[in-house]
């Protein structure tokens, strides 16, 4: 089985356990590959979070300690890396990367300037949008309401910005893997208020969110998302299955069956699972569950993963897995 998105509380403030204790619960688990992703620094004092600001004493130290952290990252994985490379007990691969940060023009060209100069270690990078109009979505309820708030209480123009940073992101720096496609559905209440045309959300009327579909919704945000799927295939690209989503309590994974259906027509059902762990107990979490929701309810026909290429080849491909052999893998007794 296989993580192409992981955390640790080693290098990330809302982590939760070292990663020498994450990848020893990977390896009893019997992951097949298992990538090392910390996220890359922010590097602008308004993106701080505040489980950061005991890092230093002025936003200037503690960004400087973020980037530190972030380089004792790549050689503490690359250690990781070294240390399995020639235990054949231990089937798991690692592969590491990063998951970039696209609060802006200024963090996209940050990461494309560090994947360039730290290309012998980061083998990939997950890209991923955690901000609409610069406010965090993903933080809690109330970052939420301000960055919809920033637009104005529209629902739609809030998923269009969505999409256009998503976009930005893409185009630049062409992920190999995209990170929870639909993470702005994470704290979107499914009892607001919403009028169907114009997406402005009313407190007293209008329908609820969840009588409707937001992709579907608009045809706007529907041609948006098709767009960035569209981008991704043109580079042969995928999209994650992001088991996060169902240990956060929503009901189906990052994407949901909307967007999953226009991953299988417009970007090659090029589909690779993760789990999004930030510590031990949550490796391989609601990993049976998503695997009904391939199986059962998207159908697919194989489930995609990242290898490293063998000698004198380099970098990683993206191999294809049969269902017939991803339901028979040995990781599935652990459920």
């Amino acid at each position: 089985m296989h993580s192409h998105h992981s955390h640790s509380g080693d290098y990330s403030a809302h982590g939760a356990d070292p990663l020498n204790a994450v990848i020893d619960q990977v390896i009893n688990l019997n992951f097949h590959t298992y990538c090392l992703t910390e996220h890359i620094p922010r590097i602008e004092s308004k993106f701080i979070y505040p489980e950061e600001l005991a890092l230093g004493d002025d936003s200037a130290e503690i960004i400087a300690n973020l980037e530190t952290s972030f380089k004792k990252f790549m050689s503490h994985a690359q250690e990781i890396k070294a240390r399995y490379a020639d235990r054949p007990e231990v089937r798991t691969k690692f592969i590491i990367g990063t998951e970039i940060e696209s609060c802006n023009m200024v963090h996209i060209e940050y990461a494309k300037r560090v994947m360039m100069e730290h290309r012998n270690v980061l083998k990939f990078c997950v890209g991923s949008v955690h901000h609409v109009n610069g406010i965090p979505i993903d933080f809690d309820q109330e970052q939420w309401y301000n960055s919809l708030r920033s637009l104005n209480d529209n629902l739609k123009d809030f998923l269009l910005s969505y999409f256009q940073s998503q976009y930005e992101m893409l185009t630049r720096i062409k992920p190999l893997v995209v990170g929870h496609f639909d993470l702005f559905k994470l704290f979107l209440p499914n009892d607001m208020l919403v009028d169907r045309e114009t997406g402005q959300c009313y407190k007293e009327t209008g329908v609820t969110v969840d009588s409707l579909d937001p992709i579907s919704e608009w045809p706007e945000v529907y041609d948006a998302a098709v767009r960035n799927l569209q981008f991704i295939d043109s580079y042969g690209g995928a999209i994650e299955i992001n088991t996060s989503a169902l240990r956060k309590g929503l009901e189906e994974p990052y994407p949901g069956r909307t967007l999953c259906d226009l991953v299988k027509k417009h970007c090659g059902s090029r589909f690779v699972l993760s789990d999004d762990a930030h510590g031990v107990a949550q490796v391989g979490v609601c990993y049976d569950k998503a695997k009904r929701y391939i199986v059962d309810v998207l159908q697919l026909e194989y489930i995609c993963y990242l290898e490293e290429c063998q000698p004198p080849q380099t970098g990683l491909s993206i191999q294809k897995l049969p269902i017939s052999q991803f339901v028979s893998d040995p990781f599935w007794t652990n459920f």
